[in-house]
């Protein structure tokens, strides 16, 4: 069972978004104020979940930062469009630098190495923000590096996740204890799983790559030809899961070609019964409320 655990889901919106969020957030979820960035013109606020992971909004409320300014992670999502466009995993058993030389030896071992993807881990970073109650909070991140392997797919970006390790108390971060902040209208609890949308020909090699940064056991393949990975969760016992699946219908391969490979759909635990019959339901039809879903949680 891998140590390593979800942190947080990055989902871009623009500044009417951010500034009059709209029902299909309010009126399932209880959003909690975040912060201003250091050193870069972004802010964020937070859907904070029980089982310690969030959701996080964020915004660019100006020019994103130059891509060469290497002190500044965020800095890769300045091009991306509005939706979900990354997630953060943790370990908080380890620290950044253990974890990530762990992932970058798992990545360089015989046979597979990192699948001729072209993916390694660069340096932790330090990051910060403060609350709007004025407390600072510190962390470090670190991102994966590309490079063109002999199965790098072409112009398609690969979306693998950044690692997230708090420096100051993670629950200064994310108040998890706080019910008042974690109870939500919709019955959420936690991150359940996310989806990641591959080419059908790299499904085996993506999948290999991320049971490495899980480091979770792969598993074979489904009949949906997916490949479900462990991942555990900040607080509380029940397990999460990675979702690796090949682009095969013309929905899914229009999305890949207009967003890239990578994350594609959050699904989100629940505890309630209303979903009508239904195991799992997207929050709307059209726009970024169709790639989240809800889901009845296993622990009902």
């Amino acid at each position: 069972m891998t140590s390593t655990q979800h942190d947080h889901i990055v989902l871009l919106v623009d500044s009417p978004f951010f500034e009059n969020l709209p029902s299909w957030v309010t009126d399932n979820f209880t959003v909690t104020p975040g912060g201003y960035h250091d050193g870069q013109p972004s802010r964020n606020k937070l859907i904070i979940f029980a089982d310690g992971s969030y959701l996080e909004f964020f915004n660019w409320y100006d020019t994103p930062p130059a891509l060469d300014n290497e002190n500044l992670p965020m800095r890769f999502w300045g091009p991306k469009s509005p939706g979900l466009i990354d997630f953060a995993i943790t370990d908080t058993i380890h620290s950044a630098e253990q974890s990530v030389g762990a992932v970058n030896a798992r990545l360089s071992e015989d046979p597979e190495k990192d699948s001729d993807l072209g993916i390694k881990f660069g340096k932790p970073t330090a990051g910060s923000r403060k609350k709007a109650d004025g407390v600072e909070i510190k962390w470090k991140v670190t991102r994966p590096e590309f490079s063109t392997g002999k199965k790098t797919p072409g112009q398609e970006l690969i979306d693998v996740p950044f690692f997230c390790h708090d420096i100051t108390l993670r629950t200064d971060r994310v108040p998890y204890k706080d019910e008042n902040k974690t109870t939500h209208p919709c019955g959420a609890t936690g991150i359940a799983a996310c989806d990641i949308l591959v080419p059908k020909h790299l499904v085996t090699e993506y999948a290999q790559v991320y049971s490495k940064i899980l480091g979770s056991e792969l598993q074979p393949a489904t009949e949906q030809n997916s490949h479900v990975l462990d991942i555990g969760v900040p607080h509380g016992s029940i397990r999460s899961t990675v979702v690796v699946r090949a682009a095969e219908t013309e929905e899914d391969i229009k999305r890949m070609q207009e967003r890239g490979v990578g994350f594609s759909d959050l699904v989100i635990a629940i505890k309630s019964d209303d979903l009508g019959g239904e195991t799992r339901r997207s929050l709307g039809s059209t726009g970024i409320e169709s790639t989240i879903w809800l889901e009845k949680s296993k622990e009902n």
